[in-house]
């Protein structure tokens, strides 16, 4: 595993939380998640971080999605799935499949209560 991967276990658990589908659903979501997208990067928090390879930490998305959210980052932050660096992706909402949910790292989800 090189540094900054998700483990095994940790991609179970991410694929198991998305039933396989895109968690992120940005225009132009091939719909079926292929990758995990780290939501804090790993510039920004430090590849050893134990952090960095948390279910909290990761979004299953499709090729397009993980595209998106590179290339849309204030929108991606917006939506949570872009964390900024000291952050604890467990406290961050992300907006999943028309809702606020907090990501845990057993690869479970609480709704967030947030209000957009």
């Amino acid at each position: 595993m090189t540094a900054g991967a998700f483990s095994p276990v940790v991609r179970a658990r991410v694929m198991a939380r998305s039933g396989g589908f895109c968690e992120i659903r940005a225009v132009g979501c091939w719909d079926e998640a292929s990758q995990l997208h780290h939501r804090r990067p790993r510039g920004m928090g430090g590849s050893r971080s134990p952090v960095t390879g948390s279910a909290s930490n990761a979004a299953a998305c499709c090729v397009q999605c993980h595209a998106w959210a590179e290339s849309h980052r204030e929108l991606a932050m917006d939506r949570g799935w872009i964390v900024r660096q000291g952050a604890d992706p467990r406290e961050i909402p992300v907006y999943r499949y028309r809702r606020w949910v907090l990501l845990d790292d057993e690869g479970g989800i609480t709704p967030a209560g947030v209000v957009s």
